[in-house]
């Protein structure tokens, strides 16, 4: 039915003017402050734990929260923005959007973060709230209830000496970055492990096509419709203006993953839901 088909109407647009006005209009919003308080996974940790403002883990968090102001990633194509909590600097947020070229490019994915009190010499702790309320698995490395593998925060057990948590060199920024490069990848398939094998096999391309099509499913439904409807706590203003300079793009974006279903029911899913994208984008 061409009545109801979300072809985009994308009016031709220079990839740098795009960049240089996204760039200047969440510069201010990349680094923030909030008051998190019971909205926070790891709230429970501050009611037991006082925050003493002489020791090494906030000294260190002072330092890295001046480094983090000048070197989160900010750009269309993928951005990394935080908020602090007000109160307590050991809990902060992350809010990831997924690379351009990924079956989670240009949505959303809110991380909650907290410091134990023996941090650094420990990795900080963090937990991804994009989950459909515990829901969606978006990746071999990201469960449902929100756990982040890696091998920097010592909850996965691959890689070498060179990837595990260095109190010396290691930090939040790596963490970050590390999500983005290495979890919100465009095959994320073969992060499980024993699928590596299977990459180039015909096996493989299948099923990690159909691996990519669930991805892309929710990411529409819950790192996009979601964050407009209910953007994450501390990010409401940034997402907004996310999306709406974004909007041509993601528009012909859905479009090119809706031609690229592989099934009907995969169709009529994802049609539905990039329909609501569409009714939540006009509201902008």
């Amino acid at each position: 039915n061409r009545s109801s088909d979300l072809e985009a109407e994308v009016c031709g647009f220079d990839q740098d003017v795009l960049a240089s006005i996204y760039i200047a209009a969440l510069q201010e919003a990349k680094y923030d402050s909030c008051e998190f308080e019971d909205r926070h996974a790891f709230y429970s940790h501050s009611l037991t734990r006082t925050l003493d403002p002489r020791s090494p883990k906030v000294r260190a968090l002072m330092k890295e929260f001046n480094q983090l102001a000048d070197s989160l990633p900010l750009h269309p194509d993928s951005s990394i923005l935080l908020r602090q909590d007000e109160d307590r600097m050991d809990m902060a947020r992350a809010l990831i959007t997924g690379p351009v070229g990924t079956p989670y490019s240009l949505g959303c994915f809110a991380f909650d973060i907290y410091y134990p009190s023996n941090y650094p010499n420990v990795p900080p702790l963090i937990k991804l709230i994009t989950t459909g309320n515990g829901t969606v698995r978006f990746n071999p490395n990201l469960y449902a209830d929100g756990k982040v593998c890696l091998s920097l925060l010592g909850t996965w057990h691959g890689g070498d000496s060179t990837e595990k948590w260095d109190p010396k060199q290691s930090s939040l920024f790596q963490v970050l970055v590390s999500i983005q490069g290495m979890i919100l990848i465009p095959d994320p398939m073969y992060n499980e492990p024993g699928y590596d094998g299977m990459r180039g096999t015909a096996e493989g391309n299948a099923r990690s096509r159909q691996c990519n099509a669930a991805i892309r499913l929710n990411t529409v439904r819950l790192a996009m419709v979601g964050q407009l409807r209910c953007p994450a706590e501390g990010f409401e203003d940034a997402i907004k203006v996310h999306f709406a300079l974004q909007r041509d793009i993601l528009l012909q974006q859905c479009s090119q993953w809706l031609r690229e279903c592989e099934n009907a029911e995969d169709e009529r899913r994802l049609r539905k839901a990039v329909n609501d994208l569409r009714r939540e984008l006009s509201k902008l």
